[in-house]
């Protein structure tokens, strides 16, 4: 499957559930990024090649990936990966339904619409992805 392709039907997916995504491609390498429910439920990236050491994006799809699942963070969760096949796609999409179904028992729908509110406040505007990124809703 091409970076593309899933990316598109992952953003179906996802919107199809009510998660918002905001949307950023690179424009100096091949990958795109997938902002869930404007950061609450982290970002995922997408690309043919192992990302920048320094950023820690919590769902990273690589094409071809054949490594360790779940990797250390420097944070309290640890960064998951995953390959472009439909098997791997599934996965992702049930542990990000999963983080989801956690934060809403744990917020409540009201608390859960107003951290998603506070976020997207927040940082509307400011340098990098939230200012370059597509908000698809």
């Amino acid at each position: 499957m091409k970076i593309n392709k899933a990316a598109r039907t992952l953003i179906n997916f996802f919107q199809s559930r009510g998660i918002k995504i905001m949307r950023y491609d690179s424009y100096s390498t091949n990958s795109i990024y997938l902002k869930l429910d404007y950061g609450l439920l982290y970002s995922i990236r997408i690309s043919d090649h192992q990302g920048k050491q320094h950023l820690n994006y919590r769902f990273n799809v690589i094409k071809k990936y054949r490594g360790p699942r779940y990797v250390a963070s420097k944070y309290d969760w640890k960064r998951e990966f995953y390959d472009l096949s439909p098997d791997d796609l599934n996965d992702l999409c049930i542990s990000i339904l999963q983080l989801k179904k956690q934060l809403l028992l744990e917020f409540g729908l009201y608390g859960y619409q107003n951290a998603m509110d506070y976020r997207k406040h927040k940082n509307s505007g400011t340098k990098g992805f939230w200012k370059q990124a597509k908000d698809l809703g």
